[in-house]
């Protein structure tokens, strides 16, 4: 499945033209927007979640009255539940503000208290961990106008009544009885709202019937079979216009119901096919949209933002960016949803992001401006970390330079550390695994797919860009050595919490007169490192991260008048009986101090076993020799230089297998798409273990697994495709390298 492919241009009607409308929202409008208004929206002291966890709710039945000219509501509200622990009472999450009237189970009425925004049922009888049942509330009033949950307000030029609610993130107690945390979803709801018949009501799932009860009113039944969050049901009643289409997804035609306001109703009309194209975009990436089975939609209502209710995103109105925002939302947030708003980001970072992938396809032209504007907003403090350090603060949770525009940016680090393809088969796999789709996440879960899709191992990335704070500044250093470079790559950090940031860096070196370029990535592991890179060409020029991935800022690039402090021209290491023999050649040797020599059994794992002091400033060739005594502990070498400003860089490394030989060989080497493995395996495998796979890792320790295709004897052939080229060693059950491979 070809899910990395990004240009989806063929899906989109008319010409792709160089900039969407000006009216348009930006990312960081939307995060500016939904920040904002979340931050007014709640109080601190409506952050707590008082419902217990000893019941899991499976179902809710609403039963609403309301009347759009009216801030009121009466109703009943059933969950259905399955006690997790044993007990004779459950607590749901209800604003004081509203009255509870009766509660009954079975049909018979229970004691209840109603404090703090607690509603407690005592229930009939104790009941036991795993029993089923069910409790009715029935209440009335008119909701806490303090966290704007639940609005009454008009539109257009005759002030029609409207009602709509929005309750992301702790708004759900303020208008109906429901778990209001992040850790229990309903697998499904059926809700029915009675209103004025001049009136339509909008909400989640497929709508079922509307029928007309005494008194002019209309009764609305929406029935939804998917698990869903309390903070993602959501209404809204006026006199909507309705505009129905659909479009193909995996072989379903998925309804897609717009309801707008008359006045708006050519705005939102203009832009259902730009939503169906992303529909399509996105499911081609990720997967069927969700919720295929019932329906998506567009509701109009009076906030200056978007909110992505579970199959109806309300809208303020149809601004390109803001539908894929919160059509984004359905995979990311709905779909799957933050266990913790310490992740916010899992939902509101990939949306952001979703709505990139989207614009950077119909508006190529745009990419790197927007990037570029990004990554400004998001440096423009020096610290401030992805992880939301203070959930009891709505601003800090819903941060439009932090949960919006720094997660979308850690996505795009990501693919460019990973590759596309990798990064999207790994984010496939996430939001389709079974035991996370439709259910709460973790950022532990997504690092969990990335770094199986990869084989890398992704700590440090998450430790430096998830819950470090801050950004690098780059110092390139770079001088032109005929067709080469060499290059001097320092860094400085802005913030105390991450003492250096680990990246690929992405220069691209020219030749104004000739027109010739070259991309070179350098894998910066330690300040000061120093590389040299074959061009072809002699460099006039060179850009720093041309395609803008890097979260950065401040760097600064300047060409050397000579040579940099040391170039290694050789660098050997040879057998000499149970010892080795380091042999390396420098030139341009100018304000060097010292050589450590380092040696690993495993060329991951590294210790210095000796120093040899530097010539000092020396234009000339200089030879150096280092023995290693005894080598039997060892089998890979490289030498680290220090220059006297304390700087450093490093040599390639060089394997010296000595001492017993390795009982096993593989062929052809270099490796094509498939090589054999023949000889004895004992030392390749962990104690009378099947050799169905075996582990190698690249020259920075990422580790991958190769499949066997097929075995004769004791002749195994394995599938080296899923390694980019380079140099690998195959590790033994205990971890020694035992051989080394090179992939063509």
């Amino acid at each position: 499945m070809k899910i990395f492919v990004l240009l989806f241009l063929f899906l989109l009607a008319g010409p792709a033209f160089a900039q969407h409308s000006a009216a348009d929202f930006t990312t960081s409008d939307i995060a500016a927007l939904e920040s904002k208004s979340a931050g007014l929206r709640t109080t601190a002291a409506g952050l707590r979640v008082m419902a217990s966890n000893n019941f899991d709710v499976k179902y809710y039945r609403c039963e609403w009255e309301v009347d759009p000219a009216v801030n009121y509501i009466k109703g009943n509200v059933t969950p259905h539940f399955v006690m997790s622990a044993a007990g004779n009472s459950v607590t749901l999450d209800l604003s004081v503000a509203l009255t509870v009237t009766a509660v009954q189970q079975r049909g018979s009425n229970v004691a209840f208290s109603h404090a703090d925004d607690a509603l407690t049922v005592t229930l009939q009888n104790p009941l036991a961990q795993g029993v089923q049942d069910s409790v009715t509330i029935s209440y009335e009033g008119t909701p806490t106008a303090v966290n704007a949950a639940f609005v009454v307000t008009t539109h257009g030029p005759s002030a029609t009544p409207v009602l709509w609610t929005l309750s992301e993130p702790y708004g759900s107690r303020d208008w109906w009885p429901c778990k209001n945390g992040l850790d229990d979803k309903a697998d499904s709801l059926d809700i029915y709202i009675t209103h004025p018949a001049t009136y339509k009501a909008a909400s989640n799932g497929l709508l079922k019937s509307e029928t007309p009860v005494a008194g002019s009113k209309i009764r609305t039944h929406w029935k939804h079979r998917y698990a869903i969050a309390s903070y993602l049901v959501a209404i809204a009643v006026t006199n909507y216009n309705v505009l129905d289409t659909s479009v193909l997804i995996g072989g379903t035609n998925v309804p897609f119901k717009t309801y707008c306001y008359p006045e708006s109703q050519v705005n939102f009309q203009n832009g259902v096919q730009n939503a169906l194209n992303a529909m399509v975009q996105f499911s081609s990436l990720f997967g069927d949209y969700p919720f295929k089975n019932e329906k998506y939609g567009h509701v109009q209502f009076g906030w200056g933002g978007g909110m992505e209710h579970q199959t109806c995103s309300f809208m303020v109105n149809m601004a390109e960016t803001l539908i894929a925002h919160e059509l984004g939302h359905q995979w990311f947030g709905d779909k799957v949803t933050c266990g913790s708003w310490q992740d916010i980001w899992l939902n509101e970072g990939f949306a952001t992001h979703l709505a990139s992938i989207y614009l950077e396809a119909k508006y190529p032209a745009n990419i790197k401006i927007t990037r570029i504007n990004e990554i400004n907003s998001i440096t423009s403090a020096p610290g401030g970390s992805v992880w939301v350090d203070n959930v009891n603060d709505v601003n800090r949770i819903f941060s439009n330079r932090l949960s919006y525009l720094k997660g979308s940016h850690l996505l795009y680090m990501l693919r460019w550390i990973l590759g596309d393809a990798t990064f999207f088969t790994a984010i496939y796999n996430y939001i389709n695994d079974p035991a996370l789709a439709y259910g709460y996440v973790s950022t532990a879960n997504l690092k969990s797919h990335l770094e199986t899709a990869s084989g890398k191992d992704l700590t440090y990335f998450f430790d430096q860009w998830f819950t470090g704070q801050g950004y690098p500044s780059y110092q390139v250093e770079w001088f032109p050595a005929g067709n080469s470079v060499q290059v001097k790559l320092g860094q400085t950090q802005s913030h105390a919490s991450v003492s250096f940031f680990r990246l690929p860096v992405p220069l691209l070196f020219r030749n104004a007169n000739t027109n010739q370029e070259k991309l070179v990535v350098l894998n910066h592991t330690s300040n000061g490192q120093f590389f040299a890179e074959n061009l072809g060409f002699e460099a006039t020029e060179v850009v720093f991260d041309p395609e803008v991935w890097l979260i950065t800022r401040n760097n600064t690039l300047t060409k050397s008048l000579g040579p940099l402090p040391v170039t290694f021209s050789k660098f050997h290491a040879e057998c000499r009986g149970t010892g080795v023999r380091l042999s390396w050649q420098t030139t341009e040797e100018l304000h060097a101090d010292r050589f450590e020599i380092i040696a690993g059994k495993d060329a991951r794992h590294w210790e210095t076993i000796g120093t040899v002091p530097a010539k000092g400033n020396s234009k000339g060739i200089n030879d150096y020799f280092f023995e290693v005594e005894s080598a039997l502990n060892y089998g890979y070498y490289r030498i680290k230089e220090y220059d006297a400003d304390g700087s450093t860089q490093e040599t390639r490394i060089v394997a010296a297998q000595c001492g017993d030989a390795v009982p096993v060989k593989i062929y052809p080497n270099p490796v094509p798409d498939y090589f054999i493995m023949e000889g004895s395996f004992a030392s390749v495998l962990p104690d009378k273990a099947p050799l169905r796979t075996i582990k190698v890792y690249d020259m920075n320790g990422n580790q991958f697994w190769l499949e066997q295709v097929a075995k004769n004897g004791n002749t195994h052939t394995f599938d080296a495709r899923p390694l980019p080229p380079g140099l690998y060693f195959v590790a033994s059950g205990s971890g020694q390298i035992v051989l080394k491979l090179w992939k063509r």
